[in-house]
């Protein structure tokens, strides 16, 4: 197999891992959605977090400075192409120079 074949099988392949994170980003989202406000006091830090906000801060950070941002890049990386490369390449090239 050559590279290019290589690379538009994985490009092709991408998209059903992007569609399970897409599952798993929905259910992230439902799980946080359904948690009941946090008190005030908790959320100013004058008393300490109970496991109910700690879990749903760590699932809102993991959507949205992971997983969220891992879904954008394979999105890209299933569809970019030669030229779009070789753009940005040049691009990049003629900044370096100037």
């Amino acid at each position: 197999m050559t590279r290019e074949e290589c690379a538009a099988r994985a490009q092709r392949m991408l998209w059903g891992a992007v569609s399970t994170l897409q599952e798993v980003e929905d259910l992230l989202e439902f799980l946080a959605s359904i948690m009941p406000d946090s008190p005030a006091d908790m959320l100013e830090y004058r008393v300490p977090y109970d496991i109910m906000l700690e879990v749903e801060g760590d699932i809102r950070c993991s959507l949205n400075d992971d997983l969220r941002p891992m879904i954008a890049r394979l999105k890209r990386a299933a569809v970019v192409t030669q030229a779009e490369l070789v753009r940005h390449w040049g691009e990049v090239k003629k900044a370096r120079i100037h």
